[in-house]
């Protein structure tokens, strides 16, 4: 692997989480089989203030996470499925309003098993942020911002600020 180009790190990454969600999902399609089934209910239940039934839930989210796993894998709408990624860890830390006795020990600053599986999503936030690659628009007309050396941190590097009014 070429660990100087960052294309091909951001694809390892992409990948690596895009398992991670399919594995996971998968296992949410076959009842009692997730560790994580029975929180996920219970998180989806207080968000959707019960009006999604448990079997169903668990059935929506698992494609959602399979689905996810495959676009990241496959390198499908990248810029997509990374919003919607964010989105489900989002959701991941809602069991620490709802149900902080599952999620905190009886320590300061301690957590639960269930507790360190939520906060383990920091790291798969931080991997999705470096991975998102947002297409941009520039002034130049379908030629996309990044490819330019009119880039915004190009120009902050030069310490132009282009965006006042010219005088």
């Amino acid at each position: 692997m070429d660990h100087s180009n960052p294309t091909r790190k951001n694809r390892f990454i992409a990948i690596t989480i895009g398992l991670v969600y399919c594995w996971f999902g998968a296992l949410k399609f076959v009842p009692n089989l997730s560790p994580a089934e029975d929180l996920a209910k219970n998180t989806i239940r207080q968000l959707t203030f019960g009006l999604i039934p448990d079997e169903v839930s668990i059935i929506l989210l698992a494609f959602w996470e399979v689905g996810l796993g495959f676009l990241l894998v496959f390198g499908l709408f990248r810029s997509q499925a990374v919003i919607l990624a964010l989105v489900h860890m989002v959701c991941t830390f809602a069991p620490l309003l709802f149900f902080p006795n599952d999620v905190f020990g009886e320590d300061p600053l301690s957590l639960t098993l269930v507790g360190q599986y939520i906060m383990k999503n920091i790291i798969i936030i931080a991997a999705l942020v470096a991975i998102y690659e947002r297409k941009q628009q520039s002034e130049k007309k379908d030629v996309p911002l990044k490819n330019q050396k009119e880039g915004f941190a190009y120009r902050i590097s030069l310490g132009r600020n282009r965006f006042k009014k010219a005088s």
